[in-house]
């Protein structure tokens, strides 16, 4: 209840708009587990993916539509006249949390389908799973197996109170203090690349890494933080992604829910890699494509998905060349360099992700890689030194979380009431109004 009126708090219309998929689900989850050949499976999949296009690409296709034919039928206007006609409205809103809750509901209705999910929850339990409110806006993506075994046992442990209360405040130094004090920076630049001068664009880049780290693994930590004090463990989405020494090993320490869940749900059912060579490569790209497009309806979401997938085609086609002796450890000094690679290719596609079009991406790139001439950001300190911190937070994330298992209970509760009034003056004195989370758009 506490769940569904947080959601309620945002729109109403819209909470008993995704309380009725919530009920359909459920209606369907139940008739497949009474009968593996049913035909609901495809009746649930149709209702969820049709929901999920219907608020997320419907603009997007009709556009292309528009686009390729030139026909009335499919211009904005036709469309924006239609829905006020009928339903009183203006436009097409964006639901809440939509991307994250469909991709929750699907997982669990095709484990149940493969023979992997035997809960049979209740309504009730069904309903907290995909409604609990810490991680129903912007994950993590929760699967059954982690979920629906704790609520057997429901009991907050103390160690879990204090690991809760710590990630709650690290959260709120990550979002507040760090991202949302780059994002008025960082934003008009995305917004018109233009006027700004080559090396603000090129600063731009690294800032914007530096913000969707602290902003998003900030949000995580909160979700796991309260799920903890509310005595259910969610699982981590970022491991030390900046660390990492290949494109290939920053995905599986970046938004880790998600990139589990394209590889068990769009990877693997596509042949993964055990196909032929170059249908491997495809089945990457396609892979990665898609979910590019999941981040949203705009092509550059699309090239930037696209250029992860090649990437990766690419390292494992240098992989297979090599043939490198995986029993001899890799020299420190390469390692390095990998770190360097991978993170330079995850900056190097950050126009894609963030700028608006394809041509403020274009733009960005060719104004940073020329020294074009304009103005000049004088907070390029600002910058420097949040990629800094970003980088010691990514070394935090590589050791055992706080407080520690041998510590005592008076060490870890001085430690952690240190940690929060130091948190809370920086919030005093640092917090520069709200900015919502970036991943609230997808």
């Amino acid at each position: 209840m506490a769940s569904f009126g947080f959601y309620a708090a945002w729109s109403i219309p819209f909470a008993f708009h995704f309380l009725t998929i919530v009920l359909l689900n459920h209606f369907f989850n139940k008739q497949i587990l009474k009968n593996k050949s049913t035909y609901w499976y495809p009746v649930s999949l149709f209702v969820n993916f049709g929901n999920l296009f219907l608020f997320k690409y419907f603009y997007f296709l009709w556009a292309q539509l528009f686009q390729l034919t030139g026909n009335i039928y499919f211009a904005p206007e036709s469309v924006q006249s239609f829905l006020n006609s009928q339903f009183g409205v203006s436009s097409i809103t964006l639901p809440l949390a939509i991307s994250f809750y469909t991709f929750q509901m699907v997982a669990y209705t095709i484990d149940i389908k493969r023979g992997n999910a035997e809960e049979n929850p209740n309504f009730f339990q069904f309903a907290l799973f995909i409604f609990f409110f810490p991680q129903l806006v912007a994950g993590p993506i929760v699967r059954h197996g982690e979920f629906f075994y704790q609520l057997e046992v429901w009991n907050a442990k103390k160690e879990q109170l204090f690991e809760g209360y710590y990630l709650v405040f690290l959260g709120l130094f990550k979002k507040v203090v760090l991202a949302d004090n780059l994002s008025p920076v960082i934003e008009p630049i995305f917004q018109n690349p233009e006027s700004y001068d080559g090396l603000t664009n090129f600063i731009a880049m690294f800032g914007y890494a530096a913000r969707v780290f602290c902003d998003f693994s900030g949000y995580t930590d909160l979700a796991r933080g309260l799920g903890k004090l509310l005595g259910i463990n969610l699982p981590e989405n970022f491991h030390a992604p900046y660390l990492s020494a290949s494109v290939r090993e920053l995905w599986t320490r970046w938004h880790m829910t998600l990139a589990t869940w394209i590889k068990d749900y769009i990877y693997f059912p596509l042949g993964g890699s055990r196909v032929f060579e170059y249908r491997g490569y495809l089945n990457l790209i396609v892979t990665f494509t898609l979910a590019g497009f999941w981040h949203g309806a705009n092509f550059t979401f699309i090239i930037w998905g696209f250029l992860h997938g090649l990437m990766l085609s690419i390292e494992r086609k240098i992989e297979l060349i090599r043939k490198p002796d995986k029993t001899i450890k890799t020299s420190q000094w390469k390692k390095w360099i990998g770190v360097i690679y991978a993170f330079g290719f995850f900056v190097f596609t950050i126009p894609f992700f963030n700028a608006p079009s394809v041509q403020n991406a274009v733009t960005m790139y060719v104004r940073s890689f020329t020294g074009a001439a304009g103005e000049r950001t004088n907070k390029l300190e600002l910058i420097l030194y949040s990629l800094i911190i970003t980088f010691l937070l990514n070394y935090l994330q590589t050791k055992p979380s706080f407080p520690r298992e041998n510590w005592s209970t008076k060490t870890s509760l001085s430690f952690l009431l240190g940690f929060s009034l130091v948190v809370t003056i920086l919030l005093g004195y640092l917090a520069p109004g709200g900015t919502e989370f970036i991943y609230f758009q997808f």
